[in-house]
């Protein structure tokens, strides 16, 4: 299960919120209170999050990256435990987007908290706090729709509006629809310009490879950008069991995104 939200707050303030457990009662409608072993997260943080009256959970934070501002927690104990990833990324034109993913078979037995858990992230990332942050730069890509996939496309939500290619300094991320595709930039292996895709095979959701597991996000079959990753990655399985070792990706400049990747072709 992947959620995200898009706000007006910069990266470094989401962070700051989100890595703060006093804050989370202000922005998570949920959590009444916490108690927490730090005032900062970091790993090996432990506590108890106070949520609707009679509902309580431990967790334990596993691990904190403010360079990436990556962290993740385990909630709850024993077979009950639920492991969740949570990132902050700068988005392009301005604000931040914030992610939470369930990975695993806890993601279908969490569906339903998927609706709290996006008014928690808009309430995250909502506001500028006044602190000062600067924007990071981050440039977005279009996707190139042909007239053909545009047709394929609407039914699943795969439209101009609802796709991009966003890279800042640290993360890739791209919107397809309803699917979202989130790694560091460091996860990248290489790129490739390629095309001539069979209409039938990448037209409409995305496709998953059955030879190479790899998933095409492709809307033309003429031209897009092939990326390898050192570890797979998962985009389309919202529970995150089908991960991919590379993705296709047709915006309309191949060449620009690699340049803004950094990667030779």
């Amino acid at each position: 299960m992947l959620v995200d939200a898009h706000g007006r707050a910069t990266a470094d303030e989401a962070w700051l919120r989100f890595t703060t457990p006093a804050t989370w009662p202000v922005w998570a409608p949920l959590i009444r209170g916490v108690d927490a072993s730090e005032p900062v997260l970091e790993p090996g943080t432990n506590g108890r999050v106070a949520g609707p009256p009679g509902v309580a959970v431990d967790f334990e934070v596993t691990h904190v990256d403010p360079d990436l501002r990556s962290w993740s927690w385990r909630v709850g104990r024993g077979p009950a435990a639920v492991h969740m990833d949570h990132h902050v990324v700068p988005a392009a034109g301005g604000g931040s987007r914030a992610f939470l993913r369930v990975p695993g078979p806890s993601a279908a037995l969490l569906q339903p908290y998927r609706i709290p858990a996006a008014a928690a992230l808009r309430g995250l990332v909502r506001d500028r706090s006044g602190l000062g942050a600067e924007e990071e730069p981050v440039t977005a890509f279009d996707f190139a729709f042909a007239r053909s996939y545009v047709l394929a496309g609407r039914p699943f939500g795969v439209t101009s509006r609802s796709t991009t290619v966003e890279v800042g300094p640290a993360w890739l991320f791209v919107r397809f629809g309803p699917w979202r595709l989130l790694t560091p930039r460091s996860n990248i292996a290489s790129a490739k310009v390629t095309g001539g895709f069979s209409f039938a095979k990448t037209a409409g959701p995305p496709h998953l490879s059955f030879s190479d597991r790899g998933v095409s996000l492709t809307t033309n079959g003429d031209r897009a950008l092939c990326l390898s990753f050192h570890d797979p990655v998962p985009a389309i399985d919202p529970t995150a069991t089908i991960t991919h070792p590379g993705a296709t990706l047709s915006v309309a400049d191949p060449e620009g995104l690699a340049d803004a990747l950094g990667l030779p072709l």
